[in-house]
């Protein structure tokens, strides 16, 4: 397994009986995730591996590299990152030949949800292999290190978890929570990836709302801590993947708030959330007031995504389907 080595908190050569090689990458918004793929590859390459498995667009620009040594290669699309805002003319053009490259090289593609499914047969001809993303079942904490920390109890708070970055709508979401009338305070779990631009616009939108409360990054018991105990989970993104933290949240019995893209409303169905208008204020704002004002409908449709999530992705259902397909590739 490659990784960052900025991006770890402590650097092991081991975690649970896999390798972990750390490899370097160029710091900017443009250049980080390619040079650390490229880097990668070659040293992939030299140790001979027979598989390569690259997730998202980006990194599969390397893989007609891959292809001149005839290594088997498998591809998990993530969504169609080139739709993104943080990303420029240049680094969208690059996302797109990374698509054509997983199109043309890859010898089995996965795909998290049907819209990249059917995009990838519609656009390029390809059957994918449908894996949706999985979570453990959740394990519930008590409101502890998060009263002390922050001031916050059970049921006193609606939740954004994610990186602050545009295509995630949390300006939609701090406008539409200013226009409310509520109890509930808001509290914004994450932090930017070369965005400061659009945190600086962030905090300003929230100066004047001292019911707003900013944690940054999270991880570990306060993470846990943080989605047993809020009173609904919120994705208002504009583009998305198929969000790990939505299913981590369904997993913890929460309603979830999310955008009508097909990305969030195919994840929460008719009956395990609630979906406004993506990028409107007052459509979240008509859905907020509905949340706030009926505890018993929201508890129904949190048991209701808990257990959608349970059944459907399943993070053991979703190592075993892939391991079939490395297999598969393998004695091809």
């Amino acid at each position: 397994m490659f990784a960052r080595k900025r991006y770890c908190s402590q650097v092991d050569k081991e975690y649970k009986g896999v390798k972990v090689v750390h490899i370097p990458s160029i710091n900017t918004k443009h250049l980080d995730a390619i040079t650390y793929t490229f880097f990668a590859t070659i040293v992939a390459l030299v140790r001979g591996y027979d598989v390569f498995w690259y997730h998202a667009l980006g990194p599969a620009v390397t893989m007609p590299l891959v292809k001149l040594f005839r290594k088997k290669i498998i591809s998990t699309v993530h969504g169609l990152d080139w739709k993104r805002d943080k990303f420029g003319k240049l680094a969208s053009a690059v996302l797109k030949y990374g698509e054509k490259c997983i199109a043309k090289c890859a010898d089995r593609i996965i795909t998290l949800q049907r819209y990249d499914q059917q995009y990838f047969k519609e656009k390029w001809g390809r059957e994918t292999d449908l894996i949706p993303n999985g979570v453990r079942a959740a394990e519930l904490r008590a409101a502890d290190l998060i009263t002390s920390k922050y001031g916050i109890s059970k049921g006193e708070y609606f939740l954004f978890m994610s990186r602050i970055v545009p295509e995630k709508g949390l300006h939609t979401l701090i406008e539409a929570y200013n226009k409310l009338d509520t109890n509930k305070k808001l509290v914004i779990a994450g932090k930017g990836v070369h965005t400061s631009d659009y945190e600086k616009r962030i905090r300003q939108l929230s100066s004047g709302n001292k019911n707003i409360i900013f944690t940054g990054m999270v991880d570990g018991e306060i993470k846990s801590e943080l989605y047993s105990n809020a009173y609904a989970y919120i994705l208002p993104s504009t583009i998305e993947g198929q969000s790990i933290g939505l299913l981590e949240a369904m997993s913890y019995g929460l309603p979830c708030i999310v955008s009508d893209i097909p990305e969030n409303a195919d994840v929460v169905n008719k009956n395990a959330g609630f979906i406004f208008r993506s990028g409107d204020v007052n459509s979240l704002v008509n859905v907020l007031m509905r949340v706030d004002k009926n505890s018993d409908e929201v508890l129904e449709i949190g048991n209701h995504a808990q257990a959608l999530v349970n059944r459907k992705y399943d993070l053991d259902n979703t190592i075993k389907e892939t391991a079939m397909i490395i297999q598969e590739v393998l004695v091809r």
